[in-house]
Protein backbone atom coordinates (compact mmCIF):
# COMPACT_ATOMS: atom_id res chain seq x y z
CA UNK A 1 0.00 0.00 0.00
CA UNK A 2 1.00 3.42 -0.40
CA UNK A 3 1.97 5.55 2.15
CA UNK A 4 0.69 9.42 2.19
CA UNK A 5 2.88 10.57 5.44
CA UNK A 6 4.49 13.46 4.13
CA UNK A 7 2.19 14.06 0.42
CA UNK A 8 1.32 17.80 0.22
CA UNK A 9 -2.61 17.51 -1.85
CA UNK A 10 -2.88 21.03 -2.65
CA UNK A 11 1.02 21.31 -4.47
CA UNK A 12 -0.64 23.18 -7.22
CA UNK A 13 0.03 26.01 -9.56
CA UNK A 14 -3.49 27.95 -7.77
CA UNK A 15 -1.65 27.45 -4.10
CA UNK A 16 0.41 30.59 -4.09
CA UNK A 17 -3.07 32.80 -4.90
CA UNK A 18 -4.96 30.71 -2.39
CA UNK A 19 -2.60 30.96 0.33
CA UNK A 20 -2.17 35.06 -0.54
CA UNK A 21 -6.43 35.07 -0.22
CA UNK A 22 -6.58 32.80 2.79
CA UNK A 23 -3.88 35.21 4.85
CA UNK A 24 -5.79 38.20 4.85
CA UNK A 25 -9.51 36.49 5.84
CA UNK A 26 -6.93 35.28 8.76
CA UNK A 27 -5.38 38.49 9.00
CA UNK A 28 -8.89 40.18 9.60
CA UNK A 29 -10.54 37.48 11.69
CA UNK A 30 -7.16 37.58 14.33
CA UNK A 31 -7.37 41.13 14.06
CA UNK A 32 -3.83 41.45 13.36
CA UNK A 33 -0.67 39.18 12.89
CA UNK A 34 0.46 38.34 15.78
CA UNK A 35 -1.58 36.73 18.81
CA UNK A 36 1.53 36.45 21.03
CA UNK A 37 2.10 39.68 23.82
CA UNK A 38 5.40 40.02 21.75
CA UNK A 39 6.67 43.13 21.73
CA UNK A 40 7.73 43.92 17.86
CA UNK A 41 8.56 47.65 18.44
CA UNK A 42 11.68 46.26 20.07
CA UNK A 43 14.65 46.02 17.73
CA UNK A 44 16.22 43.77 16.06
CA UNK A 45 13.61 40.65 16.56
CA UNK A 46 14.94 37.67 15.05
CA UNK A 47 11.26 35.98 13.64
CA UNK A 48 11.07 32.63 11.65
CA UNK A 49 7.87 31.84 9.93
CA UNK A 50 7.90 28.04 9.13
CA UNK A 51 5.62 26.92 6.03
CA UNK A 52 6.28 30.68 4.35
CA UNK A 53 5.36 29.47 0.77
CA UNK A 54 6.06 32.71 -0.68
CA UNK A 55 6.46 34.65 2.57
CA UNK A 56 3.04 36.66 2.50
CA UNK A 57 3.23 36.41 5.88
CA UNK A 58 7.15 37.53 6.51
CA UNK A 59 6.24 40.67 3.94
CA UNK A 60 3.40 41.91 6.20
CA UNK A 61 4.57 41.32 9.50
CA UNK A 62 7.98 43.66 8.34
CA UNK A 63 5.21 46.75 6.64
CA UNK A 64 3.44 46.70 9.60
CA UNK A 65 6.16 46.95 12.04
CA UNK A 66 7.91 49.52 9.82
CA UNK A 67 10.04 51.63 10.58
CA UNK A 68 11.75 49.16 12.94
CA UNK A 69 13.63 46.46 10.66
CA UNK A 70 13.31 42.94 12.70
CA UNK A 71 15.47 39.79 11.21
CA UNK A 72 13.08 37.74 9.43
CA UNK A 73 13.46 33.77 8.36
CA UNK A 74 11.11 31.92 5.94
CA UNK A 75 11.68 28.18 5.40
CA UNK A 76 9.24 26.05 3.58
CA UNK A 77 9.68 22.50 1.94
CA UNK A 78 9.47 23.64 -1.41
CA UNK A 79 11.53 26.73 -2.23
CA UNK A 80 10.23 27.54 -5.86
CA UNK A 81 8.19 30.74 -4.41
CA UNK A 82 10.72 32.29 -2.59
CA UNK A 83 10.99 35.69 -3.82
CA UNK A 84 14.32 35.85 -5.89
CA UNK A 85 15.52 39.07 -4.67
CA UNK A 86 14.47 39.72 -0.51
CA UNK A 87 15.19 42.87 0.89
CA UNK A 88 17.83 42.78 3.51
CA UNK A 89 17.75 41.18 6.49
CA UNK A 90 15.04 38.46 5.19
CA UNK A 91 16.63 35.14 4.26
CA UNK A 92 15.30 32.12 2.81
CA UNK A 93 15.86 28.64 3.30
CA UNK A 94 14.33 25.06 1.93
CA UNK A 95 13.09 22.75 5.07
CA UNK A 96 11.35 20.14 5.87
CA UNK A 97 9.65 19.91 9.11
CA UNK A 98 10.10 16.51 9.39
CA UNK A 99 13.72 16.79 9.65
CA UNK A 100 16.34 18.53 11.72
CA UNK A 101 16.31 22.28 12.26
CA UNK A 102 20.24 23.36 11.66
CA UNK A 103 22.30 23.42 15.21
CA UNK A 104 22.79 27.18 15.18
CA UNK A 105 18.98 28.19 14.94
CA UNK A 106 18.85 26.47 18.44
CA UNK A 107 17.57 29.13 20.86
CA UNK A 108 17.70 31.56 18.49
CA UNK A 109 14.67 33.48 17.54
CA UNK A 110 12.29 35.81 19.61
CA UNK A 111 9.63 34.95 17.56
CA UNK A 112 8.52 31.46 15.59
CA UNK A 113 5.28 31.22 13.57
CA UNK A 114 3.82 28.36 11.92
CA UNK A 115 0.25 28.59 10.78
CA UNK A 116 -1.64 25.32 8.73
CA UNK A 117 1.72 22.79 8.86
CA UNK A 118 2.03 20.32 11.80
CA UNK A 119 -0.73 18.21 9.57
CA UNK A 120 2.66 17.34 7.57
CA UNK A 121 4.39 15.88 10.32
CA UNK A 122 1.72 12.89 10.21
CA UNK A 123 2.00 10.71 13.30
CA UNK A 124 4.90 12.41 14.47
CA UNK A 125 2.98 16.01 15.17
CA UNK A 126 4.31 16.38 18.46
CA UNK A 127 8.07 15.90 17.33
CA UNK A 128 7.34 18.25 14.90
CA UNK A 129 6.04 20.52 17.15
CA UNK A 130 9.18 20.11 19.94
CA UNK A 131 11.51 20.52 17.49
CA UNK A 132 10.20 24.14 16.59
CA UNK A 133 10.00 25.04 19.69
CA UNK A 134 13.68 24.34 20.74
CA UNK A 135 14.15 27.12 18.25
CA UNK A 136 12.81 29.47 20.64
CA UNK A 137 14.92 31.45 22.82
CA UNK A 138 14.22 31.55 26.59
CA UNK A 139 11.66 34.21 26.94
CA UNK A 140 10.56 34.47 23.23
CA UNK A 141 7.62 33.32 21.90
CA UNK A 142 5.76 30.32 19.17
CA UNK A 143 2.66 31.14 17.74
CA UNK A 144 0.79 28.09 15.83
CA UNK A 145 -2.26 28.33 13.51
CA UNK A 146 -4.21 25.11 12.71
CA UNK A 147 -7.65 24.23 12.00
CA UNK A 148 -10.04 22.67 14.10
CA UNK A 149 -11.86 20.96 11.35
CA UNK A 150 -14.83 20.97 13.53
CA UNK A 151 -17.44 23.22 12.29
CA UNK A 152 -20.60 24.55 13.46
CA UNK A 153 -24.22 22.34 12.53
CA UNK A 154 -25.60 25.24 10.75
CA UNK A 155 -23.03 25.30 8.20
CA UNK A 156 -24.75 24.23 5.21
CA UNK A 157 -24.17 19.98 3.49
CA UNK A 158 -21.12 21.01 1.36
CA UNK A 159 -19.44 22.56 3.77
CA UNK A 160 -19.78 19.26 5.84
CA UNK A 161 -18.47 17.53 3.26
CA UNK A 162 -15.47 19.32 2.69
CA UNK A 163 -14.43 18.83 6.66
CA UNK A 164 -14.87 15.00 5.77
CA UNK A 165 -12.87 14.87 3.10
CA UNK A 166 -10.11 16.79 4.92
CA UNK A 167 -10.17 14.49 7.67
CA UNK A 168 -9.96 11.95 5.88
CA UNK A 169 -6.69 13.07 3.70
CA UNK A 170 -5.32 14.04 7.18
CA UNK A 171 -6.38 10.32 9.08
CA UNK A 172 -4.18 8.39 5.88
CA UNK A 173 -1.46 10.73 6.48
CA UNK A 174 -1.49 9.76 10.49
CA UNK A 175 -2.52 12.88 11.86
CA UNK A 176 -4.09 13.45 14.86
CA UNK A 177 -7.68 14.75 14.16
CA UNK A 178 -7.47 16.27 17.56
CA UNK A 179 -4.23 18.44 17.07
CA UNK A 180 -5.51 21.90 17.95
CA UNK A 181 -6.83 20.17 21.56
CA UNK A 182 -3.64 18.66 21.70
CA UNK A 183 -1.04 21.60 21.20
CA UNK A 184 -1.48 23.91 24.87
CA UNK A 185 -0.57 20.55 26.34
CA UNK A 186 2.68 20.02 23.53
CA UNK A 187 3.92 23.69 24.00
CA UNK A 188 3.59 23.12 28.26
CA UNK A 189 5.65 19.68 27.85
CA UNK A 190 8.11 21.38 25.67
CA UNK A 191 9.15 23.92 28.26
CA UNK A 192 6.68 27.00 27.33
CA UNK A 193 4.28 28.78 29.83
CA UNK A 194 2.01 31.74 29.47
CA UNK A 195 0.59 29.29 26.67
CA UNK A 196 -2.48 30.80 25.64
CA UNK A 197 -5.18 30.07 22.56
CA UNK A 198 -8.28 30.78 21.35
CA UNK A 199 -10.50 29.92 18.60
CA UNK A 200 -11.02 32.46 15.56
CA UNK A 201 -13.71 31.80 13.46
CA UNK A 202 -13.06 32.55 9.97
CA UNK A 203 -16.02 33.91 8.07
CA UNK A 204 -16.38 32.83 4.27
CA UNK A 205 -18.56 33.69 1.14
CA UNK A 206 -22.23 35.52 2.78
CA UNK A 207 -21.14 35.13 6.41
CA UNK A 208 -18.66 37.87 5.85
CA UNK A 209 -20.08 41.31 6.10
CA UNK A 210 -16.82 42.39 3.84
CA UNK A 211 -17.25 42.07 0.21
CA UNK A 212 -13.80 41.94 -0.84
CA UNK A 213 -12.58 39.03 2.58
CA UNK A 214 -15.88 36.94 1.72
CA UNK A 215 -14.79 36.84 -2.05
CA UNK A 216 -11.12 35.72 -0.91
CA UNK A 217 -12.38 33.28 1.71
CA UNK A 218 -14.61 31.50 -1.22
CA UNK A 219 -11.67 31.26 -3.70
CA UNK A 220 -9.68 29.98 -1.11
CA UNK A 221 -11.55 27.33 0.18
CA UNK A 222 -12.93 26.33 -2.96
CA UNK A 223 -9.66 26.00 -4.20
CA UNK A 224 -8.19 24.02 -1.03
CA UNK A 225 -11.58 21.56 -1.48
CA UNK A 226 -11.03 20.91 -5.47
CA UNK A 227 -7.39 20.68 -4.54
CA UNK A 228 -7.98 17.60 -1.55
CA UNK A 229 -10.81 16.41 -3.47
CA UNK A 230 -8.98 15.87 -6.23
CA UNK A 231 -6.07 13.91 -4.02
CA UNK A 232 -9.39 12.25 -1.91
CA UNK A 233 -9.98 10.38 -5.27
CA UNK A 234 -6.37 8.59 -5.29
CA UNK A 235 -6.72 7.13 -1.42
CA UNK A 236 -8.16 3.59 -1.06
CA UNK A 237 -11.31 3.08 -1.30
CA UNK A 238 -13.01 4.33 2.23
CA UNK A 239 -10.58 6.35 3.34
CA UNK A 240 -12.94 9.37 2.84
CA UNK A 241 -16.62 9.34 3.62
CA UNK A 242 -17.70 11.17 0.63
CA UNK A 243 -19.23 9.72 -2.35
CA UNK A 244 -16.71 9.78 -5.36
CA UNK A 245 -19.84 11.59 -7.30
CA UNK A 246 -19.74 14.41 -4.58
CA UNK A 247 -16.02 14.16 -4.74
CA UNK A 248 -15.78 15.40 -8.69
CA UNK A 249 -17.71 18.56 -8.20
CA UNK A 250 -16.76 19.50 -4.33
CA UNK A 251 -15.22 22.67 -5.42
CA UNK A 252 -17.57 24.12 -7.60
CA UNK A 253 -20.50 22.89 -5.20
CA UNK A 254 -19.11 24.43 -2.14
CA UNK A 255 -18.57 28.00 -4.26
CA UNK A 256 -22.58 27.92 -5.01
CA UNK A 257 -22.96 27.30 -0.84
CA UNK A 258 -20.93 29.84 0.15
CA UNK A 259 -22.16 32.59 -2.29
CA UNK A 260 -25.52 31.79 -1.41
CA UNK A 261 -25.29 31.14 2.64
CA UNK A 262 -21.63 31.18 3.55
CA UNK A 263 -20.01 29.20 6.01
CA UNK A 264 -17.82 29.63 9.09
CA UNK A 265 -14.07 27.79 9.72
CA UNK A 266 -12.78 27.95 13.14
CA UNK A 267 -9.32 28.15 13.54
CA UNK A 268 -7.38 28.01 16.89
CA UNK A 269 -4.62 30.16 17.62
CA UNK A 270 -1.87 29.09 20.29
CA UNK A 271 0.88 30.68 21.81
CA UNK A 272 3.31 30.75 24.49
CA UNK A 273 7.04 31.93 26.03
CA UNK A 274 9.95 29.47 26.22
CA UNK A 275 10.83 29.20 30.34
CA UNK A 276 13.65 31.06 31.25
Amino acid sequence: MATYEHAYPLDNEKEISRLRNQHDVIKVAMGGLVLAPVDLSKSPLRILDSGTADGTWIRDLAATCAPVRHEFYGTDINPADFPTDPPAGTIYKAHDVNKPWPEDWNSRFDLVHQRFVLVAGGPKQKEVLESLGELVKPGGWIQLIEATNVIPETCGPVMHSFVKVMNGVFKVMGADLKLTERIPEWLEGAGFIDVEDRIVPLKLGAKNPDATLARRGVFSTTSAATGLAGFAKTLPQGAVDVAVEELETLGSDLEEELMKVGGIYPVRVVWGRKAT
